[in-house]
């Protein structure tokens, strides 16, 4: 139905002055490219098979786009391939949606989700800067009902009924300006659009994100005050070391000790701004300041560095364990895991725990390479 609003009104700005009869003509040319977009997107390849009246339906499941009763099979003419750019869609989404839900709440990564599966359709790769635009009430259709009643946010009541209880369109509302102020940034208004328009702010979320990620890794390796002086030069830009001091409220000493460590790792730089125009040291000011973008491809060179050890790591073990891998192969193996030895089952159970953690680790960290370069 807002696909066919949204054609209706493209349509008619085609006219100056409009006749009932024009009117009907936009609608009728609306659905028709409605239906050409979109009416066949999943049952492209698809034909209708033939239907035995002998034979009993057998149960199949459902394909979106295509009408339960009618049964289908494949079209052998018809070459399919996967579409890499919609699973990074969904990776995306699901990524942005745990960290609304890890920054905020559990009802403001619905409310997130609720975007996403309203414009599911329009959505077509990760390079978007926004999605498509949804007012509270297309949001308060998709999401559930029961999260009026979590109390996970407060609403100032109603002077007039103070005992009347917040409507799910008021709380979608609330939520939404709630993500909107968010400093991550996760809506935008859509202005443009008209009133109670807002989007996913998919530009501000690649920084915001990726962001975090470099702040996590700072403060894990280097500590809280370390971490909390990076967080300071981006969010400032460049400053002197007094000023930075001041803000990180730390010691001259500490302060000192961390731009150094931070420098020399390559998470700042220096720029010095000459007093004369000798440029003589001693006569001139160092801005300390965050390259963001080269920290972020000095953390992706640095994700595959780790993957590709992981990788090395797991052929390592597997091969030092060659001797029991082949014996599991054989076939009287196979049928009688009674075969192998109290020491061989519990080597095999360490060997399983082992390479489990080792594809753990590189779906993690796969992960982050996906928000560094795939966002």
């Amino acid at each position: 139905m807002d696909r066919f609003l949204a054609a209706t009104e493209k349509e008619t700005e085609k006219y100056t002055i409009m006749t009932a009869k024009d009117l009907q003509t936009a609608k009728l040319q609306a659905r028709a490219q409605i239906d050409a977009e979109y009416g066949d997107m999943e049952s492209v390849g698809m034909k209708r098979k033939a239907i035995d009246p002998l034979e009993g339906h057998a149960k199949r499941p459902h394909i979106e786009g295509l009408p339960d009763d009618e049964e289908i099979e494949i079209d052998e003419k018809v070459f399919f391939s996967l579409n890499y750019d919609r699973f990074n869609v969904v990776f995306r989404n699901d990524v942005i949606v745990d960290y609304a839900t890890e920054r905020i709440n559990r009802t403001a990564g619905e409310i997130v989700k609720g975007f996403f599966q309203h414009g599911k359709d329009k959505i077509k790769d990760t390079k978007e800067d926004e999605s498509p635009s949804a007012t509270p009430i297309h949001i308060a259709n998709v999401v559930s009902n029961d999260i009026v009643t979590r109390g996970d946010i407060v609403l100032p009541s109603d002077p007039l009924e103070p005992s009347k209880r917040p409507s799910l369109q008021d709380v979608v509302k609330a939520y939404i300006i709630l993500l909107k102020t968010d400093p991550s940034g996760f809506i935008k208004s859509k202005d443009d659009r008209g009133a109670n328009q807002y989007a996913v702010n998919f530009e501000k979320l690649r920084i915001s994100m990726k962001r975090r990620l470099i702040e996590g890794l700072v403060r894990e390796r280097y500590g809280v005050a370390t971490c909390r002086i990076l967080r300071i030069l981006i969010e400032k830009g460049k400053l002197d070391e007094l000023q930075v001091q001041k803000l990180a409220m730390l010691p001259s000493k500490d302060t000192r000790e961390k731009l150094a460590l931070l420098k020399t790792k390559g998470f700042v730089e220096i720029q010095e701004i000459p007093r004369s125009a000798d440029r003589a040291p001693g006569r001139c000011f160092h801005l300390w300041y965050v390259p963001v973008e080269k920290c972020f491809e000095e953390l992706l060179m640095d994700c595959y560095r780790a993957i590709i050890n992981l990788s090395q790591r797991k052929a390592y073990e597997l091969k030092t364990r060659k001797r029991l891998l082949d014996k599991l192969n054989r076939k009287d193996v196979k049928e009688n895991p009674e075969l192998l030895s109290g020491a061989e089952r519990e080597e095999l159970k360490n060997t399983e725990k082992l390479v489990e953690r080792l594809e753990v680790s590189k779906a993690r960290i796969d992960t982050m390479v996906m928000i560094l370069r795939d966002f």
